[in-house]
This record gives C-alpha cells, sequence and structure tokens, in this order.
C-alpha cells in the first residue's frame, strides 16, 4: 500500500473513532486543533542559500482528538496534516513541493503524521499522575519559558505527584524515562556486522516543583545513559532529515576537526570510535520565578556534563602530525540566566541576560560548553528561533546559550488598537570561546555549515546584533493573524577566521505573515 494510500486509512479510522456512538463505550470525545498558512521571506537556511528560494507558502493542520473515559483514565492523539518530506522544512507542506504533497494533484507521499499519542491514567487510590507514550518532554525553564537542555517530543513515561502541602506551599515530584533513540544505527553500510548494537539513548530526570502564592522554583536533576553507537545512524543524506533527529550531536558532542559536520565523522569513512561502550550525561539545575505584582524576576542556573570516551589517534585537528593525539569526548559546562519584567498597563518592558562559558583553546580536552539536546530556546525570533511558528527558517545562532553570554530588550503585548498587539525586541550577542580555537582546531570551515543542524559558533572576537518586531492581529476569536520582520547582523572577526567567515550572511532576515485558526 502507498504511503498516502496508508495515511488516509490512518486518517479514515481516526475519524471513524470521533464517529462512534460515545455512550456504549462511556467515553468523551474532545477535539481541538490548530491550522497554520504561512508565508515567508528569507535569506537564513533553508531560505536563500546555495541559490535556494528565497519565498515560500506552506501550511500545517494538527488535530488533537482526546478519549475521556473519566478523570482517572483518558488518551490523546494529534496527527499533524502536513508532515513534510524530511527536507528542508520538517512538519510542513510547502506550496509547489511534490515530495510534501503540495504540487498540483496533492498527490504526495507524507500528508499525515503522529505528533503526539500518550495515555494519561491515575494509579487507583493514590495522587500518582502517569503519562506513557509519545509526549513532549520537558524539563523547566522559568527565565525562556523552555529548558535550555531537553525538551522534545518523544516516548516516554512520566509520573507526578504531592509530596507535602503546607498553607498555600505545594512541594511535588516528577519523575520521567524517555527514550529519544534506539536501533537506529547500521554498520553493515561501513563494512561492519553490527545493526541496533549500542545504540539506545534513554535519559532519567527527577523535578521538584515547589510552588507558592507568589513563586515557583523547581530544582531538577538528570542522566542519560548514552550508547556508543547512540549518535551513529543518523546520517541527514542516508535516513532522515529532520533536524530534531540528527542535530542532538552537535550539542553533546565538542567541536570536530576542520569544522567537519558531524554527518561525515560519525557516519563515513572516519568513523569516531569511542572507547567506552556506553557514555553518561549528567545534568542539574535550579530555575525560579517570583512575582511581586506589577515586578515578575525568573533566575536559572544549569550545569551539565556528558563523556563519551576518548578517541585515540585522533589526526583532524593536526592533519600533518604522525599518528595523531587522544581526543576527549567530552563536554562539561554552565550557564546562568536572569529575566526582569514590569507589567504596564500598555504592556510588559523586559530584560533577559545569560552568560555561558565558551571553550578554551585546547581542542583535544573537549569542550567548556553546555551540552544539550537540541532542545528549542525561544529567546528572539530569529538568532534562537522563538518566532510566531516555528517551521519560519532556522535560526542564524542555535539552540544552544554555551559559548554565549547575551542580553534583550522586550516590548510585548504592547496594544494600542483593541485585538492588535505588538512585541518588539533588541538583542547583543557576544561570543566567550576562545579565538584560538579556531586555528587550534585546524577549522577550514565554519561549523553552521556542516554541522547536523543550526549552531552558530562565536569566539571572544564575534559578536551579533538582532532586532525584531512582531504583530498579532485577532480577526475573529479563533482566527488570527501575525506579521513578524526580524534581522540579525553577524560579525565575525577576520583576523580570527582567515577568510572562512565569508561563507556565513552578515545581513540575516525573515519577514512572515501566518495566519493561525485554533479551534
Amino acid at each position: 500500500m502507498k504511503k498516502r494510500q496508508k495515511a488516509l486509512v490512518a486518517l479514515l479510522l481516526a475519524t471513524g473513532l470521533l464517529s462512534a456512538p460515545a455512550a456504549s463505550q462511556a467515553v468523551d470525545f474532545k477535539v481541538k486543533g490548530t491550522f497554520d498558512i504561512s508565508f515567508e521571506t528569507s535569506n537564513v537556511m533553508p531560505r536563500g542559500v546555495n541559490g535556494a528560494d528565497t519565498f515560500a507558502a506552506f501550511q500545517r493542520w494538527r488535530l488533537q482528538m482526546d478519549a475521556v473515559a473519566n478523570e482517572n483514565l483518558s488518551g490523546s492523539l494529534m496527527i499533524s496534516i502536513g508532515t513534510g518530506s524530511g527536507g528542508s522544512l520538517a512538519n510542513g507542506i510547502t506550496w509547489g513541493r511534490g515530495s510534501d504533497g503540495g504540487a498540483m494533484g496533492a498527490d504526495g507521499t507524507s500528508a499525515l503524521g503522529v505528533r503526539h499519542a500518550y495515555l494519561d491514567w491515575i494509579v487507583p487510590e493514590t495522587d500518582i499522575k502517569v503519562r506513557m507514550g509519545i509526549q513532549p518532554v520537558l524539563l523547566p525553564g522559568f527565565v525562556s519559558g523552555w529548558s535550555a537542555v531537553y525538551g522534545q517530543y518523544c516516548p516516554a513515561i512520566l509520573t507526578s505527584f504531592p509530596l507535602v502541602t503546607e498553607g498555600d506551599t505545594t512541594v511535588a515530584a516528577s519523575i520521567y524515562w524517555a527514550r529519544p533513540y534506539n536501533d537506529n544505527s547500521d554498520l553493515s553500510q561501513y563494512g561492519r556486522d553490527q545493526k541496533g548494537y549500542l545504540d539506545n539513548i534513554d535519559v532519567f530526570a527527577l523535578t521538584l516543583p515547589i510552588t507558592g502564592s507568589n513563586f515557583k522554583v523547581s530544582p531538577w536533576v538528570q542522566y542519560a545513559m548514552i550508547g556508543k553507537n547512540g549518535l551513529r545512524g543518523m546520517n541527514p543524506a542516508t535516513g532522515p532529515r529532520e533536524s530534531a533527529f540528527y542535530a542532538p550531536r552537535a550539542g553533546l558532542m565538542p567541536i570536530l576537526g576542520s569544522g567537519l559536520g558531524y554527518s561525515a565523522t560519525f557516519e563515513g569513512a572516519n568513523l569516531v570510535q569511542s572507547s567506552r561502550p556506553y557514555g553518561d550525561g549528567i545534568w542539574a539545575g535550579v530555575t525560579s520565578q517570583f512575582n511581586w505584582d506589577p515586578w515578575e524576576l525568573a533566575l536559572e542556573f544549569t550545569y551539565g556534563s556528558v563523556d563519551m570516551g576518548k578517541v585515540r589517534n585522533y589526526t583532524q585537528f593536526e592533519p600533518d602530525r604522525a599518528g595523531g593525539r587522544t581526543f576527549d569526548l567530552r563536554r562539561r559546562g554552565w550557564y546562568a540566566a536572569m529575566r526582569l519584567d514590569y507589567k504596564c498597563d500598555w504592556g510588559t518592558p523586559g530584560i533577559l541576560a545569560w552568560y555561558g562559558p565558551g571553550d578554551d583553546s585546547n581542542p583535544y580536552n573537549g569542550s567548556e560548553r553546555l551540552p544539550q539536546f537540541n532542545t528549542p530556546w525561544p529567546v528572539s525570533p530569529l538568532g534562537f528561533g522563538g518566532q510566531y511558528f516555528d517551521l519560519n527558517t532556522w535560526k542564524v545562532l542555535g539552540h544552544n546559550p554555551g559559548g554565549l553570554a547575551g542580553v534583550v530588550f522586550t516590548l510585548k503585548d504592547v496594544s494600542f488598537i483593541e485585538d492588535l498587539r505588538h512585541t518588539f525586541k533588541l538583542g547583543y550577542y557576544h561570543g566567550t570561546n576562545s579565538k584560538n580555537m579556531v586555528k587550534n582546531a585546524n577549522m577550514t570551515a565554519y561549523p553552521t555549515k556542516s554541522a547536523d543542524g543550526p549552531m552558530a559558533y562565536l569566539t571572544t572576537t564575534d559578536y551579533a546584533m538582532e532586532a525584531s518586531l512582531s504583530n498579532t492581529y485577532a480577526i475573529y476569536e479563533n482566527l488570527e493573524m501575525n506579521v513578524e520582520g526580524a534581522y540579525v547582523n553577524l560579525h565575525l572577526a577576520e583576523s580570527t577566521w582567515q577568510g572562512i567567515e565569508d561563507s556565513q550572511y552578515r545581513d540575516n532576515w525573515r519577514v512572515s505573515v501566518t495566519f493561525r485558526y485554533k479551534f
């Protein structure tokens, strides 16, 4: 059966569930969803790079169906119509692209996909809530609204339960086990008789949310067991190309020699051989928010370490050195952040700032940047991906506060006309990586050009500035239009990069118009 036919069968089955008599099954079905259509022009990947079109129009429809038996038992399924072809824009149908189903005839091969599918239930005679299945798995992050370490949809089991209640203060606990990767590697194509061997990545976390009348504090800890092949078998040239699938290598590993992409190094002739069958990832942090009307203050600190062992006889940092040297596959670092907002009748001015140490000048001792799983970090619309519609281009600077110090001034939810609100942001970002790393790591290419996903690498001689304006108008109660423009000016020092900086646009921009129907 063709993929499109399978998709139609799946949709008909889902529709059949909705039309089934609720009374006979004692189940209440609830439906909600979002339909987005967006138009954008930009020179940021995948737009306007290597001759690509600077303009595109695309759409996505997400439909969520909840089957509620009672307050103790329910299930939820979200399907995404417009899952993309695994090409330049995952999870969207680009108008005119045949592989997305957006060309004449609308006869594509990737029209339907599953966003989440999970079961909610409460352990009988307890307050323990359990969620099992494909779901959003998020560590807490009150500064940006998202964790800087882990926040993706993946299969998991999550439990939460209260611990202590004293007055208006409650202490609870949340525990999850997630399996973002397993059975993706196939090394037989590289002359090795290994398939699905030591390639699972399992993530375990504990969060202790503490809430009061005007504050919330969440300390947390996370551990990841990373098989030595868990980050292999994810070559965008031979397998799935969604950046959320393969980009974590760029967030968990040190910078590589010659600015090589992780695909070329992990998948091809230059396979990186770890000395350990399993690596370890350990993170700990605390995030907090305090409200003293009209002030709101958020503070956050995170430390993380990923150790995948050592690689012997590594030569890419020094190609002329006979025998090479030992390269530590280790990345450990931290970051601290704060956000301060002041709520007014006409809007909310605020400031967000952070500092994340960068790499030192020695490429062989691993990385000193915060490791993370390619999680969204939405502090700005174009630099870090806090745009209105998540399919609008890539990020100029990436997902990670590590290796950067930044400050973002905001004016959000400003409204002078009924049903029309504006958000303005102005940001400055400076690199904290050693300028000597470019030479010592033998970078002959800028990392973002060949890495698995967007990841800018700014040294202490580099900086970027960003300005953006987002305008949202409520056309009807359930329909709104957003017009957003963003610009990032990227300064890479010629004295540091020796001509490599010419591969990057100094002026990065995007303008988009998006219509969103929510029901």
